[in-house]
């Protein structure tokens, strides 16, 4: 992958994050993929800080949504 397709998948999460577009930011990931997060391993000890898969995704990724709510 060339780094200007890496790139825009960064600009595109970034943009998908911060608009809080849960479906739209599981598509950049595949079926299996693996997450790590300090924040993941701070909250919940017993996943060492990885999450595997778009569904683990998805509660993670909501989950971390409803903590942003300002």
């Amino acid at each position: 992958m060339t780094p200007e397709k890496l790139q825009s998948i960064a600009f595109k999460w970034f943009e998908t994050f911060n608009a809080k577009e849960l479906e739209k930011l599981l598509s950049l990931y595949d079926d299996e993929a693996i997450h790590y997060s300090p924040k993941l391993k701070m909250y919940k000890p017993e996943s060492d800080g990885f999450v595997t898969g778009k569904e683990a995704l998805r509660a993670w990724w909501q989950d971390a949504f409803e903590r942003l709510r300002v």
